[in-house]
């Protein structure tokens, strides 16, 4: 596993969602399925994959268009405010599908699907994925480490306080506001963070997510039946491997997958387990919900990998992901169970996440190993 992420870092390099180096690793992971099966599908879509972080820098000018419309007028400085926090808190916290197509302009990223048929009648179908892009390195949480991230949350919670203050402003009137307005303005130049977060430099994505494709297509591989092309091992379990696209604009590939097949994943009763960011040994764990988006995770597939991990003497810890959000939420949101594995702290700050130190040298091959046989 650790030679494939080898092999497409140095073959590819950083692949931002949406660009050739992306589209070129998706290629190359589907001619390695094609030593398996002849079932594999490469599958593009168009996406405004700029909307979701392009928004950024308009949420921080609504933020300072409200403090000066304050003076003029209080209902309108309300209103600029209650449309900023509403898309803030839908797209970018909650990934719901609202004005997904701005700004920016449509981009072609794709997914890529293997599949293995079993040995007699389908029952059901398993997927293991995973997802190929990588990210923009995020300027703040390299410079600043844990404080980056705290310092991202209270811009956001800067930006929903103003919105309280405002309401409860147009609604009693109440005296001396214009201080709490001051504290506003004070606070204000933490929205750099949200003004200027992404660098230019694309970090390398070894463990997010390359150890999740790295860990779903070994996985895949194991279970193929090496006498017989096309087919699983298994009795009655279909078994596919998605690679997805341009997740870290916004789960834009999962999205696209999900809304393709939700008919079909549906009436062959499938099941996902994916699997994103594994680095740490210790840190191996499965995820019962995603709290910023509100996906809670199949107790069934939950129950049935701390069982797996336990026969085999696997530690595995239990979490959820406090913030952000996996490609998992796609399918569970049109009705497909789903789990989440990990392998780094989902209580603190991982050096590695979304900054230049996502390398191939801070991954611990034994976490790799212990994902994939637990699974």
């Amino acid at each position: 596993m650790i030679a494939l992420i080898t092999d497409i870092i140095n073959r590819f390099g950083p692949r931002l969602a949406g660009s050739e180096a992306e589209k070129n690793a998706q290629l190359y992971i589907a001619e390695l399925c094609k030593k398996y099966t002849n079932n594999v599908s490469f599958l593009p879509f168009d996406e405004h994959l700029a909307a979701r972080f392009g928004k950024l820098k308009y949420y921080v000018a609504f933020y300072f268009i409200s403090l000066a419309l304050f003076w003029v007028s209080a209902e309108a400085a309300l209103a600029v405010s209650l449309v900023s926090v509403f898309f803030l808190a839908a797209d970018m916290m909650m990934y719901r599908d609202v004005l997904t197509s701005f700004p920016g302009k449509l981009e072609t990223s794709s997914n890529v699907e293997a599949v293995l048929e079993p040995q007699d009648e389908v029952n059901s179908t398993l997927i293991f994925s995973g997802h190929m892009d990588s990210t923009r390195e995020f300027r703040w949480w390299y410079k600043l480490g844990q404080l980056g991230i705290v310092l991202t949350v209270v811009a956001g919670v800067l930006m929903a306080l103003q919105l309280i203050f405002l309401l409860v402003y147009v609604i009693t009137g109440f005296a001396n506001a214009e201080y709490v307005w001051g504290l506003f303005l004070l606070l204000s130049p933490v929205t750099v963070v949200y003004w200027s977060m992404h660098a230019d430099e694309v970090v390398p994505g070894a463990q997010d997510n390359l150890s999740g494709i790295a860990i779903a297509f070994d996985t895949f591989k194991t279970f193929a039946d090496t006498n017989n092309i096309g087919k699983s091992t298994l009795q009655h379990t279909r078994i596919k491997f998605v690679s997805f696209g341009s997740e870290e604009p916004g789960l834009c590939g999962s999205r696209a997958y999900a809304q393709l097949k939700k008919d079909e994943l549906r009436k062959e009763n499938a099941h996902l387990i994916n699997i994103d960011g594994v680095r740490v040994t210790n840190e191996v764990a499965v995820v019962e919900k995603e709290l910023m988006n509100g996906t809670k995770h199949s107790p069934v597939l939950l129950n049935g990998l701390r069982e797996s991990f336990k026969q085999q003497n696997i530690p595995l810890k239990t979490g959820s992901v406090p913030i952000g959000g996996t490609d998992a939420v796609s399918l569970a949101r049109v009705g497909i169970p789903t789990v989440t594995v990990i392998g780094i702290s989902s209580s603190k700050y991982d050096f590695t996440y979304h900054t230049r130190h996502d390398v191939i040298e801070n991954i611990e091959p034994q976490s790799l190993e212990n994902a994939k046989n637990g699974i």
